[in-house]
């Protein structure tokens, strides 16, 4: 289970619809939560007293100014983003990023704009240089590969050269017709084929199988079986009067879709059924506040247990031979199920039961045609400009994107999903410092003893849960950068052995990289869980803490300005720092919390602590829940689903601002530094500024709405206004009035 910093809107709309985006995180199951940590409150005389010392020590010695081209960088960056005609202590994201917002509207060919955006469109513009630089004698094959891949992509004209060919036979292999089918096909089994199309495509229809951690026992893998969305937003499907523009552009984007494949088919007929029948399927899915929840339960049975519906199954579990797709999804692997000993973990339980009704219940013709749609619409990409152009016109109609990509771009996040530690050799080659990694370890070390310190200092904690806390937090692995053996090119080649690409082919190649990777990850059942992994490659912006092995992962792809590499420490510790702190938190946020230090899911907290964490949640939930934003007044953060990451922004805050406290202890002249043009402000306030400056960012309304109302990190803004507001330190550092906006009487403290 897998944890990010941020969700990226964009990616994740393009990737809903590609089964090859991202290959490789496929490998991991993904699921979002967080945590809070509580701030320098209670400390004892005698530690105020050395606290006090220090910044006497350090802050009234004379300054010394950076001039470094970092220090500079920096400083222009604070300046140009500031908008000092607004009071820090009414609205300091105002403060902090109104000449941001203005200088940096969203894109034509984007929905949201911002710091960590600006990161990815420098990585990716790096990857196209590589990709495009001429071949080297010696490059290691797999790079060799992704070179090809990318040539590949980038010939659009044999594309339409191929026509819908391609599509047509992948629908006839997989036991569907080439045509939209218009009635019942005699010898259609929608077990059959999503049980063949998860095993070629990787592609999960109706629900999802995988091979993970057993959560209660990660020592060993399991098959997980689960829900999965019917293609387009449940939230939006369950709430038709709510979203009737978002539901008539989707009905508007099959119909076109299905007019090109087949221009007999009855379009409007087909969009209503597919639309139809995504409802159904909405109903009856186990919804986001429930899956998160205390009280969700995950069902062990075995294969056989399973396959009879013996765990209480409804009558018409038998009608459907659950048998015949297991054995087509682990078709052609070394894995050959025992109907007794493999056991599987069945997270939906009551959706499992529902669908069995459903699929009993729903027209064959109206089935087949759902799934006709989920294959066809996931490979059309591929094939046809038109297509593309159709899912342009959607997003752009949704979502508010006003111009395409151009295809250098999607090809080269395409040839990262697929390929990404071979770019990760090149990347760290060419543009990551050794010694940032080091820096950047020794970072994590003060966050993780500035995190200890404050959960010592818990008087709402019992010892037998504050040394398992210890215990677990002490056990949180550290991976920065990238791994190490990532620059031992014969290992980085046998990792990508099986993948195969046939240049100038780029569906067939698809399916070629598609079905090693499916194998490769099935195939991990007779595996021991490699507790040593990434959950993601060094080409990567972003940050993540695994519940499931404990462990915070910092790419090189996020350690760079803004983030990091600041020339000052005050910057640093603001900025990655809070979010190694909050990748850190999520350990102990809502979710994590339910997982010891070997990543195994226990109730391992007594039930008075938990009384009172509980209490302090709730706090988090109420605040966030009362936030809404200009664009959607209509609309407020659902303080619920978005816990765990408000958890995390606010514990993680608080661990980096006293984590810069011990690395100011140990290098007491680091403090005494200053940066161009901004003698005015003190560390601390850097330190904020830091942190608030990270999260500048411009958004479409569509793609707002979207994070409103199903995303699990609250809007930019909010972010940074509710961490802070419940920030004391904060309010001295920014000397705002008590009862002002920015330092309200009642604070939300957990961690």
């Amino acid at each position: 289970m897998k944890y990010k910093v941020k969700d990226v809107d964009s990616e994740s709309q393009r990737c809903s619809n590609m089964p090859d985006c991202k290959l490789e995180e496929k490998l991991e199951r993904t699921v979002r939560c967080s945590s809070v940590l509580i701030g320098a409150l209670g400390l004892s005389l005698v530690a105020l007293a050395i606290y006090t010392t220090v910044l006497v020590l350090t802050e009234n010695r004379s300054p010394r100014p950076c001039n470094s081209e970092e220090c500079v960088g920096t400083a222009s960056r604070i300046l140009s983003s500031l908008n000092k005609d607004v009071d820090p202590c009414t609205d300091f994201y105002e403060f902090a990023c109104g000449g941001w917002i203005k200088k940096n509207p969203v894109p034509e060919w984007s929905t949201s704009w911002d710091q960590l955006a600006l990161l990815r469109e420098q990585l990716i513009e790096n990857l196209r240089e590589l990709l495009e630089a001429e071949d080297k004698e010696g490059l290691p094959e797999s790079v060799v590969k992704a070179k090809k891949l990318y040539r590949t992509c980038i010939d659009t004209d044999k594309l339409e050269e191929k026509g819908i060919k391609p599509i047509e036979d992948i629908l006839e292999k997989l036991g569907l017709t080439p045509k939209p089918p218009t009635e019942a096909s005699a010898n259609f089994s929608w077990e059959s084929v999503t049980g063949k199309g998860r095993r070629l495509l990787g592609l999960n229809v109706l629900l999802s199988v995988q091979v993970a951690e057993d959560v209660r026992n990660t020592s060993r893998n399991r098959i997980v079986v689960e829900q999965v969305s019917p293609g387009f937003s449940e939230r939006y499907l369950l709430k038709p009067e709510q979203f009737g523009h978002e539901l008539a552009q989707y009905h508007k984007y099959i119909r076109e879709v299905v007019a090109i494949a087949d221009p007999d088919t009855d379009a409007d007929a087909f969009a209503d059924d597919i639309i139809s029948f995504s409802k159904s399927l909405a109903k009856i899915m186990t919804p986001m506040e429930v899956r998160r929840s205390g009280t969700h339960l995950f069902h062990e049975v075995s294969v056989s247990q399973l396959v009879q519906g013996t765990a209480g199954g409804p009558a018409e579990w038998k009608k459907h031979d659950w048998d015949l797709y297991l054995r087509l999804v682990f078709a052609n692997t070394s894995v050959v199920l025992q109907p007794d000993s493999d056991r599987i973990i069945v997270m939906d339980l009551p959706y499992l039961q529902k669908l069995a009704v459903l699929l009993n219940d729903t027209k064959p013709v109206i089935v087949e045609r759902f799934v006709w749609w989920s294959v066809f619409s996931t490979v059309a990409p591929m094939t046809l400009r038109s297509f593309r152009a159709l899912g342009f016109e959607f997003s752009r109609a949704v979502l508010g994107l006003r111009q395409r990509a151009p295809r250098w771009k999607s090809c080269a996040a395409n040839v990262n999903a697929n390929f990404g530690l071979a770019l990760s050799y090149a990347y760290v080659n060419r543009h990551f410092d050794q010694h940032s990694r080091q820096k950047a370890i020794e970072m994590v070390e003060d966050v993780r003893a500035a995190f200890a310190q404050a959960v010592e200092r818990l008087d709402w904690m019992d010892g037998s849960t504050r040394r398992r806390t210890l215990a677990k937090l002490r056990a949180i692995r550290n991976f920065v950068g990238f791994p190490a053996w990532l620059l031992d090119t014969s290992k980085l080649d046998r990792h990508y052995r099986h993948a195969h690409v046939i240049e100038g082919n780029l569906f067939d190649t698809y399916l070629n990289l598609t079905g090693a990777a499916v194998k490769k990850s099935l195939e991990t059942l007779r595996e021991k869980p490699d507790r040593n992994r990434w959950v993601a490659t060094a080409t990567t912006v972003n940050a993540f803490y695994s519940a499931t092995l404990n462990s915070v992962t910092f790419p090189a792809g996020i350690l760079q300005p803004p983030f990091y590499g600041n020339g000052i420490e005050a910057i640093n510790y603001g900025s990655i720092g809070a979010i190694m702190g909050h990748e850190v938190t999520h350990g102990f946020d809502d979710q994590g919390r339910r997982y010891d230090e070997e990543g195994n899911l226990k109730q391992w907290w007594s039930a008075a602590t938990l009384e009172h964490y509980h209490g302090k949640v709730q706090c988090i939930v109420d605040q966030y829940s009362r936030y809404h934003l200009p664009q959607l007044p209509n609309y407020t953060v659902h303080g619920f689903n978005t816990q765990g990451e408000n958890i995390a922004d606010n514990g993680g805050l608080r661990a980096a601002l006293n984590a810069y406290e011990l690395h100011t202890q140990r290098h007491p002249e680091a403090a005494r530094d200053t940066l161009p043009g901004l003698p005015q402000y003190s560390h601390h306030q850097l330190f904020f500024l830091g942190f608030a400056q990270i999260w500048c960012g411009n958004s479409t309304v569509g793609a707002l709405k979207s994070k409103m109302v199903e995303g699990v990190h609250s809007p930019n803004k909010i972010r940074v206004i509710g961490t802070l507001s419940n920030s004391e330190e904060f309010a001295q550092a920014w000397q705002c009035p008590k009862g002002s906006p920015m330092n309200p009487e009642h604070k939300c403290v957990l961690w």
